[in-house]
C-alpha cells in the first residue's frame, strides 16, 4: 500500500513467513538458515534496505545491530516494541560507529507516529474496502482468564496477533 517495491520479512517461524507473503512480502528470510544481512544485501544489489522495522515482542541489542547493518546509507531503522531488559546495553562494533558517515537513523515509535483523527478514519476506510487485512492477523482469541496463555503463545511465536475477548 505504501508503494514499496520489495518487502522483506524475517522470522524464525516458517508459518509466519508464509503468512507474511500473504500480506504482501516479496521475500522472506529465516535467520536460522541464512544470514539476514547478507540475504538483504543480495536482494537489494548490495545497497541495503531503505528501512528496517523491528517488530518482535522484545528487541535485543544483537537484533538492533543486525537491522542497522542491513539498512542502506541514509536509511532508517525503526524500533516498534519493547527493548531488552537493560536499555543501556548495546552491542556494537567500531564500524557501526560510522553511522554519522552513513547518515543512518535509528528511532523508536509508538503506534506508528500517527495522527489519530486523520489516520484512524483512513485505516478504517482501507479495512472496509478490503485493502487492510486486520481479521486475518488474528490467529487466536483469548478470554481474560487465559491472559497468561496469551503471553506464553506470543513468546513462543505461536500467534501473529492474539486478541483478548471480554464476555
Amino acid at each position: 500500500m505504501a508503494g514499496a517495491e520489495k518487502v522483506i520479512a524475517i522470522d524464525l517461524v516458517d508459518w509466519k513467513l508464509e503468512k507474511a507473503r500473504e500480506f504482501g512480502a516479496t521475500h522472506t528470510i529465516n535467520p536460522t538458515r541464512e544470514d539476514p544481512v547478507q540475504r538483504i544485501m543480495d536482494i537489494t544489489n548490495g545497497v541495503g534496505a531503505d528501512a528496517t522495522i523491528l517488530t518482535p515482542s522484545l528487541v535485543t541489542p544483537s537484533l538492533l545491530t543486525t537491522a542497522t547493518r542491513a539498512t542502506r546509507k541514509a536509511g532508517r531503522t525503526v524500533i516498534v516494541g519493547a527493548i531488552g531488559r537493560d536499555p543501556n546495553e548495546v552491542e556494537t562494533h567500531p564500524l557501526d560507529l560510522m553511522f554519522m558517515l552513513m547518515a543512518k537513523e535509528v528511532f523508536g515509535t509508538i503506534f506508528g507516529h500517527n495522527v489519530p483523527r486523520i489516520d484512524i478514519p483512513r485505516l478504517l476506510a482501507l479495512y472496509r474496502d478490503g485493502k487492510l487485512k486486520l481479521d486475518e492477523l488474528v490467529t487466536r482469541r483469548y478470554r481474560l482468564d487465559e491472559i497468561n496463555q496469551a503471553y506464553h503463545d506470543v513468546e513462543r511465536g505461536q500467534v501473529i496477533r492474539g486478541v483478548l475477548v471480554f464476555d
